[in-house]
């Protein structure tokens, strides 16, 4: 085991749980759909905990999230606000629609994530084989709310 390199992989994975926690707290405050915000505000309670999670993990294999990192995603997780969508106020209604679709490509990120470390557990006593295909099987739930949540969104901003 190269614990450099599982390292470095939490350190990568820890900046985009913080740009992803972040775009979840976002939508679930901004999104145009009052139960598509519900649910996408459980979500985002689901992923801050997984986010936790990564933490006490990276503290068993002696990594810390590096502060740059957790600084450049929230700020990136803002610049994502800034969309080509033809408005400079107002939000687009295509707005809704393309935040859930980034949901949807965090939580992939995510579950790779998770997937990678089950892999590594089978090899590494410090880490849960359990935990992880719990994280796992969390992740692909979540991407069938958020499939359910993203045809919901564009039946509701694409068809008038």
């Amino acid at each position: 085991m190269d614990d450099n390199l599982l390292r470095a992989y939490l350190q990568h994975h820890w900046v985009g749980s913080t740009a992803g926690v972040s775009l979840f707290r976002r939508v679930a405050r901004t999104h145009g759909i009052a139960v598509v915000a519900a649910e996408v505000g459980r979500l985002a309670d689901q992923v801050a905990q997984e986010r936790e999670t990564m933490r006490r993990v990276m503290h068993d294999l002696g990594a810390r999230p590096t502060t740059i990192g957790t600084v450049a995603a929230k700020v990136g997780a803002e610049l994502g606000r800034f969309k080509p969508n033809g408005r400079i106020i107002t939000r687009s209604p295509l707005t809704d629609l393309l935040e859930i679709e980034a949901l949807r490509i965090a939580v992939y990120g995510k579950r790779s994530g998770w997937e990678v470390l089950r892999s590594v557990a089978d090899d590494d006593p410090r880490l849960e084989p359990a935990l992880f295909d719990s994280l796992v099987a969390q992740s692909k739930r979540q991407l069938d709310t958020l499939a359910e949540l993203h045809l919901t969104t564009a039946r509701r901003r694409i068809v008038r």
